[in-house]
């Protein structure tokens, strides 16, 4: 059994910030990706309020697996995936069987990690974006594609304009000279 002051480490897995507020006015927010180390009585009390359980389960990880068996949380593998091992789940090749472990028993967190690194990555293999696709209802194609339009024009600088005539200074001047000046036509002012 855990004591109430037993510190335990939790990280945020979400690429947002998460924060709960307990009964007694308590706020924690955690940044993406920060850990923290927080009192076993803090976890026990977010996981009866409302939408406590949903964010120790698919937000937040919680490091410790004594914890976890004081929660009664079951978790899976994929449960305490860092943003590296998704990464390297989604690019290392010939891992498919792994690869649909993770989409089928990885929290909503994780997938939301897998979903960006896919189109920021552009993973190779199809099937992995056709099943990510499926699971998450993100066509993983068309978003790669909006990414690479998007960033094709990122950084290019204009080209400077040149002229389709060309004409040097002189030529130039002398034409402006040469056109016929405009008449004003000349009033006389009268008064009273």
């Amino acid at each position: 059994m855990i004591k109430d002051d037993t510190m335990v480490v939790v990280r945020n897995r979400d690429r947002g910030a998460v924060g709960y507020t307990l009964d007694n006015n308590f706020h924690r927010n955690f940044e993406p990706n920060e850990s923290k180390k927080v009192p076993y009585s803090e976890l026990a009390a977010l996981q009866y309020a409302p939408g406590g359980a949903y964010i120790l389960e698919h937000f937040l990880v919680v490091e410790d697996k004594t914890a976890l068996e004081a929660l009664n949380m079951t978790v899976e593998p994929e449960y305490f995936y860092t943003e590296a091992d998704v990464r390297k789940i989604l690019l290392e090749p010939n891992n498919m069987d792994e690869f649909m472990d993770f989409i089928d028993f990885a929290p909503e967190g994780a997938i939301d990690i897998a979903k960006d690194i896919a189109v920021k990555e552009q993973i190779p293999d199809v099937r992995k974006r056709e099943a990510l696709s499926k699971k998450t209802g993100l066509n993983i194609n068309n978003a790669i594609m909006v990414n690479q339009v998007m960033n094709e024009g990122e950084g290019e600088t204009e080209a400077p304009k040149e002229r389709r005539v060309k004409k040097d200074a002189e030529t130039a001047t002398s034409e402006v000279a040469s056109k016929p000046e405009r008449r004003v036509p000349q009033y006389k002012v009268v008064t009273k």
